[in-house]
């Protein structure tokens, strides 16, 4: 048996302002070839659960590509390059192959296709056939079609968030593809969207008020002996037609998988209010922040800035929780990282000990706040930005945040980068310029949830502050015209 797999995804904020070009998409480049095998073994994203499905298995594997972040729209040109390069492989190795096994995102976007998962499984039909089988994970926050359900054999989501379980989901759709190719399974798939946006700002499923609706959808799962259920959250910063909340089934053929669905959606509906959410600005945040820190018990309290996150395809420049920092002139706090590659350049050229002056941040929209105004702030360190990964998951992975510099204004410290990788999943960009987390009382940070699987278990308390910012809790402040309407929380009286 032969199996060609291979990862492709984009989290697409259509909202941005920004560019999504090759570059933006693939910021420390991507893997191909034989290098997915050696770079993914062992580790915990999608290839490395496609990779021990297969290892298990005795079956031959053939890699393609490994690219998945987010970002704005992606263009035409960058899509045309990712998805003809990952063809043109699939298409040298399909004689003789059973089966495609993909890891695709579930909220792509770009020039021409409003669904990128859709958009890619067509592409590779054309090229396998309507015959073979295809199966493919899922992030959580995939805003599910027809299509993809059309084009595919089987979609598996992550269940966790922070995604700990990426290569959870990579190896089901992997295991279950290979015993369909064996005939063992006949897996069928439903779909039923749900009418509501899951709030990314309440929605880690390491607590309450989440915890609950992942614990149950896996228990149905477990008692109706469901090959696979995902509650999709949806991601509620793509306007486009699919964008909202959905539960897929995987299941036996003539097993119930659509009635599965419905039920599971149902519950979902009827317990939506417990995912509510409080926002905060940056002035009650660290109100709130310096009240947990007269709290008894020692550590920092962590601020995340979910409303900049780049891991929602933001341009984590904004400056609205920096500005607040600096207007108090926080003692003892550090904001990292801000990406704004002019400020970092200026501060390797004046060097460890010297001064920098100019306009931080605010560079690519005004919704993310205005520039700061820099008046000799000192460099405190310098690097390289190379690091690996400690959080869970990406844990020994490599990430390069490119000439990176840590600036003191005032009492204020801030980490200002020349690459922006992704979102602050743990101490890595503070690290690498010599910063110690445990020095300091305030940690602001740019991310939603993610962070949380390196943060939770360390920092005193975390408090979530949503300035405006396209990755906002509050979706009245964005301009949507292509979502479904009526839909919950914008239209308080939809029904379902």
């Amino acid at each position: 048996m032969k199996i060609i797999f291979g990862v492709l995804g984009n989290e697409t904020n259509t909202f941005s302002s920004d560019i999504g070009t090759f570059e933006r998409w693939a910021p420390n480049g991507w893997t191909t070839g034989q290098d997915v095998i050696t770079r993914y073994t062992g580790s915990p994203d999608y290839p490395g659960g496609m990779i021990r499905a297969a290892e298990e298995e005795g079956v031959e594997i053939v890699p393609t590509v490994a690219l998945h972040s987010a970002g704005p729209l992606i263009t035409k040109e960058a899509l045309d390059y990712a998805l003809g390069t990952m063809c043109a492989m699939i298409a040298e190795h399909k004689d003789g192959a059973d089966g495609v096994c993909l890891g695709l995102h579930g909220a792509g976007a770009a020039e021409g296709t409003d669904d990128l998962e859709a958009y890619t499984l067509q592409k590779v039909r054309e090229v396998v056939g309507d015959e073979m089988p295809i199966t493919v994970s899922l992030d959580l926050h995939g805003n599910i079609s027809e299509d993809m359900v059309r084009l595919s054999n089987g979609l598996f989501g992550i269940k966790q968030y922070p995604h700990i379980d990426m290569a959870e989901a990579g190896y089901l759709a992997m295991k279950t593809l290979i015993r369909m190719i064996r005939g063992e399974v006949h897996p069928e798939t439903a779909l039923v969207h749900i009418p509501m946006f899951t709030n990314c700002c309440n929605a880690c499923t390491l607590n309450e008020p989440m915890k609950p609706f992942t614990e149950h959808v896996a228990q149905y799962a477990k008692e109706h002996k469901l090959i696979d259920a995902t509650y999709f959250h949806g991601f509620p910063y793509a306007d486009v037609a699919c964008a909202g909340a959905s539960v897929v089934v995987v299941a036996e053929k003539g097993q119930g998988a659509q009635k599965a669905a419905e039920e599971l959606a149902h519950w979902i509906w009827d317990h939506r209010h417990a995912l509510d959410v409080e926002c905060l600005s940056p002035a009650q945040a660290l109100d709130r922040a310096l009240g947990e820190l007269q709290k008894p018990g020692d550590g920092f309290v962590v601020i995340n800035e979910a409303s900049d996150n780049p891991g929602g395809g933001c341009p984590c420049d904004g400056t609205w929780m920096l500005q607040e920092l600096l207007r108090r002139d926080q003692p003892r706090s550090i904001l990292g990282f801000i990406y704004d590659p002019e400020i970092a350049a200026k501060a390797h050229k004046a060097g460890v000990g010297g001064t920098v002056s100019g306009l931080l941040g605010g560079k690519t929209d005004k919704i993310h706040g205005e520039p700061v105004e820099l008046h000799d702030a000192l460099v405190c360190a310098l690097s390289d930005g190379k690091a690996v990964y400690a959080s869970p998951m990406q844990k020994g992975q490599p990430i390069c945040y490119g000439k990176t510099a840590r600036l003191r204004i005032g009492n204020v410290e801030v980490v200002v980068t020349s690459i922006l990788p992704g979102q602050t999943l743990d101490d890595r960009p503070f690290l690498v310029t010599g910063a110690d987390l445990n020095d300091y009382d305030i940690v602001s940070i740019k991310s939603t949830t993610h962070f949380r699987a390196w943060f939770q278990p360390r920092a005193k308390a975390i408090v979530t502050t949503n300035p405006p910012g396209i990755h906002t809790a509050d979706y009245s402040l964005l301009t949507y015209h292509k979502i479904k309407r009526p839909i919950y929380p914008l239209d308080p009286q939809t029904t379902f």
